[in-house]
């Protein structure tokens, strides 16, 4: 990297706007607002977890160009395993500026005692999967973002389950209407969250998150109660899924998390649940869904398969093995 034209400094609270533009031409399918962003980051990153960024920024423009960063992952916390961000804008690609930045966050790491390193890369970007195959970097499995078209003509019709679950005593609601700010309401589905969650595939081992963690979500911006989908025996969670509004895609929703109690699983519950939502998706005119998940994760995928989503970017989960310790592997998905 030419120092004459660029410099590199600490990430700052000011720099998630470019943290966002970059992103946004790196993987213009999957874009994230600066709000968003800073608001996640602050709900799970407790000060016990790790979060190093650094900003690569030119001289003569004073524009961020880069952004690299080392975290702690707050849904499989290990001391000494990180997750590596490293993305740097298009137009300054080939400059060294990802070579200064891997080394100064493999710096960071070892200081840190790292053993093991993950990463993602899109599978179409030959570029980057070959520099991470330099830096060390290995392949284990794909991440797809797959896209349903809510105007599409020939999407699939999904039958009603609903009678014939609620005969055998399930009851379906949202959270808008069972009260997101209400204590016992909160208490239950943190309690869903935390079994359904155990069974995601994800790199390194399940680390459940605290209460405080999960309520941040009932502030942030992309928070849609009645997007919030859930099936109830008796006054007990046993199944959800989500949308979350898209800021930066207004006329899109993420689908957040799909998940069902292990005693209730191959009922089809989550299914008609997601049938609801997708109803409700209608409704509100919303145009597309967007979902990504782990290539492990069969069930999920057949689920929305059904439903009509189809692949439309994919990203190889890569590992660097530090020490000689050999780490079995898992990778986390949204449904």
């Amino acid at each position: 990297m030419d120092r004459d034209k660029y410099f590199v400094r600490p990430f700052t609270d000011r720099d998630y706007e470019a943290l966002s533009r970059i992103d946004s031409k790196v993987n213009p399918e999957f874009t994230f607002t600066a709000e968003e962003q800073q608001h996640w980051e602050k709900q799970f990153l407790t000060p016990a977890l790790l979060d190093e960024k650094w900003v690569v920024e030119e001289r003569r423009s004073r524009e961020a160009v880069a952004v690299g960063g080392l975290s702690h992952s707050p849904f499989s916390y290990h001391p000494h395993k990180f997750w590596v961000n490293l993305t740097v804008d298009p137009a300054h690609r080939g400059r060294g500026i990802g070579q200064t930045l891997s080394a100064l966050i493999e710096a960071e790491a070892l200081s840190h005692r790292a053993v093991c390193l993950w990463v993602t890369v899109r599978k179409d970007d030959p570029r980057s999967l070959e520099f991470a195959r330099r830096l060390g970097f290995a392949p284990l499995r794909r991440l797809w973002m797959s896209t349903l078209d809510l105007r599409a003509s020939d999407l699939p019709i999904i039958p009603d389950h609903s009678a014939t679950l609620e005969r055998e005593g399930l009851r379906f609601t949202t959270l808008a209407v069972e009260g997101p700010g209400r204590p016992e309401v909160r208490e239950r589905l943190f309690d869903l969250l935390s079994e359904a969650s155990r069974d995601v595939p994800r790199l390194g081992d399940y680390t459940p998150i605290n209460f405080e963690q999960f309520v941040g979500e009932f502030t942030g911006p992309g928070f849609l109660p009645e997007g919030y989908f859930l099936a109830v025996d008796g006054e007990r969670y046993v199944s959800m899924t989500n949308f979350e509004r898209n800021l930066s895609e207004p006329e899109g929703l993420r689908v957040g998390f799909t998940g069902t109690r292990k005693a209730y699983r191959g009922r089809g519950i989550a299914s008609e649940l997601k049938r609801q939502a997708l109803e409700y998706a209608r409704r509100e005119g919303v145009r597309y869904l967007r979902t990504v998940n782990d290539s492990l994760n069969e069930a999920m995928w057949a689920i929305n398969e059904n439903e009509g989503f189809r692949r439309t970017v994919e990203w190889v989960a890569h590992e660097r093995q530090i020490s000689g310790e050999k780490q079995p592997t898992t990778a986390p998905t949204h449904g």
